[in-house]
């Protein structure tokens, strides 16, 4: 090969080249402590830094964010413990209300004490954060409650990313708060009329589970009251033989199941003898109990469930007995039957047989006159009234306008307040306890298990003063009711809906899939007078299309007038859209209400199943259950207060209050709500600042990573640049050295 000087000129050039772009690279790492600045100079460098500083960013955004939740847990935690104070301080201002000393101005200022415990509980639940409502769901730039405890949030949790594909919740929404029920809290219901021994009229003596049945009734067994309170009770020699009572009981067991019972009580059956029989009806057995029954010293009967989250139990019951009008009348009806061989368990039966002769136990005939028939068959005739022992009473008025009594059980009118009518029972899904809501089916919270001869009976006083007595086949499928222009002639129509498959509409809806919607409508529709002016029937399971819109048509009418839904706690509520009040009455109820077995009767309970449905009921007040409605039952309380009730009483302004002592352990379950509230905010707190923790950590040891990665070593460069230099220097020599030589060194 030939070296030219063209050639030399080259190698001296490139490698010249070579050396001063090692030296800059050189010099870069020097400057930027940086192992490389571009992709090209090391892909597998470029790549590796790239990666890191991804999960650098991302760990950089978890902390910033549990950091963020952790706070917000942090105050919410400090506000749910100011707010079990508070509840503590609530209970305690029950309590020295419940002394006996204090006078109404007192109670009247503990009362007023109470009220601004209660609004600091709803300051607290409307506690914000930057901007930020604490618990309002996921809609957290909203207050979430107003004055009266209602809710505008909703029952979302907010959850922080503590990593790639996990996230944890940080916050409580006041849905939990406020109304979330406890699973291990049981329901605890209690009648208002206290048991007193009514052989006494100068003195209260409260019954007790020794008690004997007469006692109960007492002088009630004569109008004229003068029965003596010992001769004819107690002497053995002197006493009387009293007729039996026929008591009726109905209700829902602890499975949702209903009943109804009638039984003859005797007069010397003891106060827990019939708490075991009202225990049987629940399903209590000798070896198993499902209820516990019991009675109060204040003489109130209080059934509890003894299984944890059921929130279905009812009781209602009544008792009549025959009474006569004159003392002396009794005593010569007992001396004929007892010189006859004759039995009061047949006297009562054949009074009850002609009282009942209407089939409904709220609408008795009294008096009645029965015939007696002596040994020698000359028949004698007795007149008797019933002496009406109540359980339960309110301030309710039944579906026949009058003013409700201890009879009475769910053909009552809706409650009212203001604008809104509202049934008082829940309407709550078998299995799981959950509330109705519009689209739940009533085949899933009915009692029994068909509706093919499930009826109900619709009561309306409409916007415009109106009266509507309606009748709802659910087994048909149909509403019917008079024409109000033809009292004479029936209009009816059939509940029907649109396919969702087929897109059909004006298919008639199958009972089992009827929803508290669909009856929500129908009652709209009468509430604010649209209804049908004709009857609408189907063909083939369906209504031709004029039918159809027409009651579309009449329900989006009612629809901009009146407001009928399922409300937060499952009850059916009406609203009158255009006035703070209204003339709205509504009353709905199964058409087998009041109906029980009928006599003769014995002391063993004929049982028979209940209706499917009860809406608003004159039924037992509920001490406890496993829902709470925190804002409302303090509002029960203070009123409880204001009233000076202990307990619940039938006779106080307010019958449906639990009184006092009611309050202090509902109190007790209140705190306790509010506190695991707090326990589970401590849980997610710990978790975020489990995770906050971490990624500090992680974030330490992923910058050490990196920074191995990308990071230039400065000896390592120091090293390279002298050996760069030296060798950067030699090449710029030895390139002069040969730029220098030419032909003549060599002649």
């Amino acid at each position: 090969m030939r070296v030219t000087n063209k050639l030399n000129f080259t190698n001296s050039i490139n490698t010249s080249m070579g050396g001063q772009s090692a030296l800059y690279q050189i010099s870069n790492q020097l400057s930027s402590g940086l192992k490389i600045q571009n992709s090209y100079e090391d892909a597998s460098i470029y790549i590796d830094n790239t990666r890191l500083e991804y999960e650098m960013k991302a760990l950089e955004q978890v902390k910033d964010a549990t950091s963020s939740a952790k706070e917000l847990t942090e105050n919410s935690m400090n506000a749910l413990k100011d707010m079990v104070k508070l509840l503590e301080d609530f209970k305690v201002k029950v309590t020295q209300a419940a002394n006996d000393g204090n006078s109404k101005t007192s109670r009247e200022a503990i009362a007023k004490e109470l009220q601004r415990i209660k609004e600091s509980i709803v300051q607290l639940a409307n506690t914000s954060v930057n901007g930020k409502y604490l618990f309002a769901g996921s809609q957290v730039a909203n207050k979430p409650f107003d004055s009266n405890g209602n809710y505008y949030g909703d029952k979302n949790n907010i959850n922080v990313v503590t990593g790639s594909g996990t996230e944890s919740p940080y916050n409580i929404p006041g849905w939990d708060l406020f109304f979330k029920a406890d699973g291990d809290y049981k329901k605890q219901i209690t009648t208002n009329v206290s048991f007193t021994d009514n052989r006494y009229t100068d003195k209260t003596e409260y019954l007790n589970g020794d008690s004997a049945w007469k006692q109960l009734i007492g002088q009630n067994y004569v109008q004229d009251r003068e029965l003596d309170p010992y001769d004819d009770f107690e002497d053995k020699d002197k006493k009387l033989n009293f007729p039996s009572s026929t008591l009726y009981v109905q209700g829902t067991r602890p499975d949702g199941t209903s009943f109804k019972s009638a039984v003859l009580v005797k007069p010397d059956d003891k106060i827990e003898d019939v708490l075991e029989q009202i225990g049987a009806l629940y399903g209590n057995t000798a070896t198993n109990k499902v209820v516990e029954v019991s009675i109060n010293n204040s003489g109130q009967i209080q059934i509890t469930d003894l299984k944890q989250g059921n929130n279905k139990l009812d009781f209602h019951a009544v008792a009549y007995t025959p009474q006569m009008e004159k003392t002396e009348d009794f005593k010569s009806m007992e001396k004929f039957v007892k010189e006859n061989g004759l039995n009061m368990d047949d006297v009562t039966n054949k009074v009850m047989e002609e009282a009942t002769k209407n089939g409904d136990i709220t609408n008795l005939t009294s008096p009645v006159t029965i015939k007696l028939t002596g040994k020698d068959g000359v028949e004698k005739e007795f007149t008797f009234s019933l002496a009406q022992t109540d359980f339960i009473k309110s301030n309710m008025t039944d579906s026949d306008g009058n003013k409700a009594n201890g009879a009475d059980y769910d053909n009552v009118y809706f409650e009212k307040n203001g604008n809104t009518v509202y049934g008082n029972v829940s309407q709550v899904i078998k299995g799981s306890n959950a509330y109705a809501t519009d689209s739940t089916k009533l085949s899933e919270v009915m009692a029994g298990d068909s509706l093919d001869n499930s009826v109900l009976n619709l009561k309306v006083i409409s916007k415009g003063g109106k009266t509507y007595d309606v009748t709802i086949d659910l087994g048909k499928s149909t509403v019917s009711y008079p024409d109000p222009a033809n009292p004479g002639q029936t209009i009816s129509f059939p509940i029907m809906h649109t396919d969702p498959t087929t897109g059909n509409s004006g298919v008639v809806t199958a009972p089992k899939e009827i929803t508290y919607g669909q009856i929500n409508d129908i009652i709209g529709m009468f509430a604010s007078d649209k209804i049908p002016t004709q009857s609408i029937t189907a063909n083939n399971n369906k209504v031709d299309a004029a039918g159809y819109d027409n009651i579309q048509q009449l329900m989006k009418d009612s629809h901009s007038t009146v407001d009928v839904t399922m409300d937060y706690k499952g009850r059916i509520s009406v609203t009158d859209k255009l006035s703070s009040g209204t003339n709205i009455e509504i009353s709905l109820s199964d058409s087998q209400s009041g109906q029980f077995p009928k006599p003769p009767l014995s002391t063993t309970a004929q049982v028979t199943e209940g209706p499917n449905f009860s809406f608003s009921a004159n039924n037992a007040l509920t001490i406890d259950e496993p829902n709470v409605d925190i804002i409302k039952d303090l509002d029960s309380m203070i009123d409880a207060v204001l009233n000076g009730n202990m307990r619940a009483d039938a006779d106080s302004s307010d019958p449906r209050n639990t009184g006092m002592q009611g309050a202090l352990e509902r109190l007790d379950h209140l705190a306790d709500h509010v506190s695991k509230l707090n326990t589970t905010l401590g849980a997610y707190h710990n978790i975020i600042d489990g995770v906050n923790t971490r990624v500090s950590f992680l974030s330490v040891n992923v910058e050490s990573i990196k920074s191995n990665v990308i990071d230039a070593d400065y000896g390592e460069v120091m090293i390279n640049l002298m050996q760069t230099q030296l060798a950067y220097q030699a090449s710029l020599k030895a390139s002069t050295t040969i730029s220098q030589l030419s032909l003549l060194n060599y002649m």
